[in-house]
């Protein structure tokens, strides 16, 4: 094995030449806005992609994600086919690099490499939709592998300075401005020589939005926090791991730090202009997907935990066994459980958001999907809705717009490459035959599958729901913050006018029995 110069290397690059030359050409032609090259780039590419490993394929599709965005950016037109592009590139990229076998020693400078510019252009696309969680989660990814990479430091401070001007509480608002002020001081500071000056020149003008007097009193001295213990083992096992994992409902979990007061779930709808004769059906419209969301969270964890034997429950239960291998417990069905729960908060979040905005939508034509549109029904049955959602005037609603997109019912219009196969997985589930196995029969199922069910290993079973649990928790707390967002005005118009506060109570602890 050689490098570049010729010497002797322990690495091997699994990027092939071909692509090499390809790779070079797309910065060639992006650095002199040479658009109709890039476009003959694009075809070129598109022909190549089944004739390379899959390392090269990764590269070529981070190639094409990177090409729709330099197009949004130096034509100053970003269309939302071109950033659903973006997304379904930058995606398939992802899950091709990730194999387990570029986890390989020998690859590693070159494809670590590649992620790190992968992970931080995928989080720009992120943000740019307003998917401030998601795009923290990918800069952190990022960062994890240099975290001296100037791009990912100072897109991270300015998607935390963002993501503090929409947080309510004000505790939490200056906690992240603190990380914003010192994740772009280390972008501005940084040797990393692929941060660009211009890209310095803006993370200066981002720095510079803070007064300075807010800067020594507030974001230069260190945080303090309040520490927390639990008497209960299992409870702490349980807080650490929903923290580690960024699970719990607390915008304080998207931070770099996992502070044992963050182990809460926190997040409230902020105070709301209603008619004096309303009732909080928002609130308690919350607080219940919030206690979903939590179930699923806990059944989720509960099956993590390593058994010795049998649930009593799962004993005496003369189930037949079959050649493939089928898994059946308790455990098993918490799972399966933990997934259709998830799944089913999509459209009871559509619910709220129709009944808040008050889009006019019949009852039985409300999804994830419906609300976003302006009418629904074909023909005679077709009408128009009384209001209509505008996710480019509220960030956080364009995060629910986006989430929404990746589980549209048109797949070849998704941005998500793997909606097919969850929502394959959702289906089954919910109405039909699903047999969850263990992975190691994985290669016998062809043969001593029963022809009917659809098949799910529990290692797959394990990742869908965990990416459930993420994307729901991005969107709950979106949620919240977007109903901030809507509420400004209405606070606006009742400044000259009579407010009567109105508090509603806590739901003890010891009430939960």
């Amino acid at each position: 094995m050689y490098d570049e110069a010729g010497t002797v290397s322990k690495f091997v690059n699994p990027f092939s030449q071909d692509v090499r030359r390809m790779s070079e050409r797309f910065d060639y032609a992006t650095i002199n806005h040479n658009f109709n090259e890039l476009e003959q780039l694009l075809a070129e590419t598109e022909k190549m992609l089944c004739d390379e490993n899959a390392a090269s394929q990764a590269q070529l599709y981070y190639s094409m994600g990177t090409v729709y965005s330099d197009f949004a950016k130096f034509k100053g037109i970003s269309t939302e086919k071109s950033t659903e592009k973006q997304l379904y590139y930058f995606r398939k990229s992802i899950s091709l690099i990730e194999f387990n076998e570029y986890f390989n020693e020998k690859y590693k400078p070159y494809v670590l490499g590649f992620k790190r510019v992968l992970y931080t252009n995928y989080a720009n696309t992120l943000d740019h939709c307003g998917r401030k969680i998601a795009a923290i989660e990918q800069y952190k990814k990022a960062l994890n592998i240099d975290d001296n990479f100037g791009m990912a430091l100072g897109n991270l401070g300015r998607v935390y300075q963002h993501y503090g001007m929409l947080e309510y509480d004000n505790g939490h608002r200056d906690i992240f401005h603190y990380f914003a002020y010192h994740y772009l001081d280390n972008a501005i500071k940084s040797t990393d020589p692929n941060t660009y000056s211009e890209a310095k020149d803006c993370f200066e003008a981002t720095i510079d939005c803070y007064a300075p007097e807010y800067i020594e009193k507030v974001l230069k001295p260190d945080l303090c926090f309040k520490q927390f213990s639990y008497e209960n083992p299992d409870e702490l096992n349980y807080r650490k791991w929903c923290l580690s994992n960024g699970l719990f409902l607390n915008t304080l979990n998207d931070l770099p730090i996992a502070e044992s007061c963050f182990a809460a779930d926190v997040i409230q709808l902020p105070n709301m202009i209603a008619n004096i004769h309303s009732k909080p059906i928002f609130h308690g419209m919350f607080s219940q997907l919030k206690q979903e969301y939590i179930y699923a969270r806990y059944l989720y964890y509960s099956t993590l935990s390593f058994v010795s034997e049998p649930h009593y429950a799962d004993k005496d239960t003369y189930i037949k066994a079959y050649t493939d291998y089928s898994l059946y417990s308790i455990r098993v069905e918490k799972l399966k459980t933990a997934f259709k729960t998830l799944y089913g908060l999509f459209d009871k979040i559509a619910y709220f958001l129709e009944h808040y905005f008050e889009l006019g939508i019949n009852e039985r034509d409300i999804n994830f999907r419906s609300i976003w549109r302006d009418s629904v029904g074909k023909g005679k049955k077709a009408y128009n809705y009384k209001n209509v959602l505008n996710p480019s005037e509220n960030f956080a609603l364009s995060s629910l717009y986006w989430i929404s997109k990746d589980f549209s019912e048109k797949f070849e219009d998704s941005p998500n490459p793997e909606l097919k196969r969850i929502s394959d997985i959702r289906n089954s589930l919910e109405h039909k035959y699903t047999k969850v196995y263990d992975i190691i029969s994985k290669k016998d199922i062809p043969e001593y599958g029963d022809g009917l069910a659809l098949y799910v290993s529990e290692e797959e079973l394990y990742e869908v729901v965990i990416f459930l649990l993420k994307i729901l928790r991005e969107a709950i707390i979106n949620l919240s913050l977007c109903v901030n967002i809507a509420e400004i005005p209405k606070r606006e118009a009742s400044k000259d006018k009579l407010v009567l506060q109105m508090s509603l109570m806590d739901y003890e602890d010891d009430w939960k029995i």
